[in-house]
């Protein structure tokens, strides 16, 4: 008897704190949250800006030659060549491209 009591109140106190430690709101009931500047998302403005000038223009479509235009890739494309600076064609982006 001694056992399944003290088994029941081991339990419950694993219950109790289980409740006691999880996890609360990120935001309390009375804070907002953080201020959202309309600046922050201007950048997608002009980058769609950006590939409808590149569209009208005829650029290079993805996996196309690419040897005497290499700055007339379309958007999100770059011109790679081989280890000869020959065959160039344009491909997609590299992830340390996209960034700087």
């Amino acid at each position: 008897m001694d056992l399944k009591v003290s088994i029941l109140g081991f339990i419950l106190l694993i219950f109790i704190m289980a409740k006691k430690t999880s996890a609360g709101p990120y935001f309390d009931d009375d804070v907002e949250g953080l201020p959202v500047e309309a600046s922050d998302y201007s950048d997608n403005a002009l980058e769609d800006l950006m590939r409808a000038a590149q569209q009208k223009r005829g650029c290079v479509r993805r996996d196309g030659n690419c040897d005497h235009r290499p700055n007339d890739c379309c958007y999100s494309s770059s011109c790679r060549c081989n280890l000869w600076g020959s065959n160039c064609r344009c491909q997609r982006m590299g992830l340390f491209q996209k960034w700087g």
